[in-house]
């Protein structure tokens, strides 16, 4: 277990989340996420993560949307309120949520300490029972269900959601 998963996972039982982990080889595409939930029978949304920034490298936003959908980033910019939105470098990413693109999740915001990242959800998401998220190593899935989420983990670590809606289906 990495330093920054058994961080993740000791903050997650002092909140008192409920939570199921599991332990996997690297899992990239749907197929191979299908097959993990086969394997393992999984029965909820695995969740894409981007971390995004503006063209100053000012304002950071974690994208959070169902693994199946793409985006384009002028669409999800419009709705933010943001303009030029890309992919914040990976340096960035490694300073301010402590993980590489492959592992970053919702989790990856307890490194937030100083409230740098804003978090974006797709509406999708609204409509499932449980999440699949990584704790910040792509070997690891942490399945919380959705109130759980939503109800408590969100408002521990102080951030509140914005609501988006990504509507380019990935082909």
């Amino acid at each position: 277990m990495t330093e920054a998963e058994s961080f993740i996972l000791k903050n997650l039982d002092e909140m008192k989340i409920e939570y199921e982990v599991i332990r996997h080889t690297q899992r990239n595409t749907i197929e191979e996420k299908e097959a993990l939930d086969r394997e393992f029978g999984i029965n909820a949304k695995h969740c894409k993560n981007i971390f995004l920034t503006d063209r100053k490298k000012t304002h950071f936003y974690l994208l959070v949307m169902p693994f199946e959908k793409t985006f384009r980033t002028a669409e999800v910019s419009k709705e933010l309120g943001s303009s030029r939105l890309s992919f914040a470098p990976e340096d960035l990413l490694l300073e301010i949520l402590n993980c590489h693109s492959g592992s970053l999740s919702t989790l990856s915001l307890l490194y937030d300490r100083d409230f740098e990242v804003n978090l974006a959800v797709d509406s999708d998401l609204l409509l499932e029972d449980a999440l699949c998220m990584h704790p910040n190593v792509d070997t690891t899935t942490v399945i919380m269900k959705k109130d759980e989420y939503l109800g408590k983990f969100l408002p521990k670590i102080k951030h509140r959601p914005t609501f988006v809606t990504v509507t380019v289906p990935k082909e």
